[in-house]
């Protein structure tokens, strides 16, 4: 894989990413957050074990520690993210999400000293805009938990990213995918069985048809295939070029709703003048974190006032 091929497939698993808020605003308020977790991991390790089995013969204690390390911040991920999408509008959920390498830039900035230019200030301000106006242009609609478990999951998946990145570079891919499915899987359910204790609840799986289907595509397509290919094209592109392409979820999004809506039988969700803008604001403003791009705006603006 090269840099151009990397950049290709995590456009490819941005996606399916997309769409997944689908998926997991459907799973039943009832269900356990780690109870959902924990088969979904399950099924993903079956998945790419079976196709990687053979890597297992490269293990060694390093890449345990750090598939440890991964899982325990990707667990705090779903949790959140999980907690947040449930009965959420999936353009805002996917919008909120969208924002998360705001994160990356500022725990870059703190932690290697990486300094912050004036395109990546404007870049990150951009993206606020558009995600106020996604979200109709309503400050107090911010206000609520599940935006701030939303919040909570930007920050796990900024931290996740970072660390993924320097993990990749000198590490197996496939075990370190494989192996923070598993720790999930362990993670999910040591919890699963604490919470069913704490509350008396009993520990089964429910057998509708809504929560298999999610199960199925969160499997193979997010903890699967975005696994995956994640960890391998990180190896290529930096953190910070990730996120931004990650971020372009939310146009995906609203541009599948009216499909995904007859596909599950819902409501096609309001795309709206407002929010039209507001994502066209949020690709310009992750534009402008690229060095090329925000040189070029501001050459051309230096000219113009000259």
């Amino acid at each position: 894989m090269n840099k151009l091929e990397a950049n290709i497939s995590l456009f490819i698993i941005t996606f399916f990413a997309a769409i997944q808020y689908v998926f997991l605003a459907g799973v039943p308020e009832n269900i356990p957050h780690f109870a959902f977790l924990c088969i979904t991991n399950l099924v993903g390790f079956i998945i790419t074990t079976a196709f990687f089995f053979g890597e297992l013969f490269r293990l060694d204690v390093k890449q345990i520690g750090q598939s440890c390390a991964l899982s325990s911040e990707l667990l705090l991920f779903n949790v959140f993210l999980l907690a947040g999408a449930r009965g959420m509008d999936s353009t805002v959920t996917a919008a909120v999400l969208s924002t998360y390498f705001v994160f990356i830039v500022v725990l870059s900035a703190i932690l290697f000293h990486l300094r912050t230019d004036a395109g990546i200030i404007t870049g990150c301000t951009m993206v606020l805009l558009g995600l106020f106006l996604i979200m109709d242009a309503d400050i107090f609609a911010l206000w609520n938990r599940n935006i701030f478990y939303l919040f909570l999951s930007d920050l796990s998946f900024a931290v996740y990213i970072l660390t993924l990145g320097r993990y990749s570079s000198s590490s197996n891919p496939s075990i370190l995918a494989m192996g923070q499915m598993f720790f999930c899987f362990v993670f999910s359910l040591v919890f699963w069985i604490g919470e069913c204790f704490i509350t008396d609840a009993a520990f089964a799986l429910p057998s509708g048809p809504a929560f298999w289907g999610s199960v199925i595509y969160i499997s193979f397509f997010i903890r699967g295939l975005y696994g995956i290919v994640q960890t391998y094209a990180q190896r290529y592109v930096s953190a910070l070029n990730t996120s931004l392409i990650f971020s372009t979820e939310i146009i995906i999004t609203m541009a599948m709703s009216p499909l995904l809506a007859s596909f599950s039988g819902s409501e096609p969700e309001a795309v709206t003048p407002l929010r039209i803008t507001g994502a066209v604001i949020m690709v310009l403003g992750i534009l402008m974190n690229e060095p090329a791009v925000s040189s070029r705006v501001f050459g051309l603006l230096g000219r113009r006032t000259s």
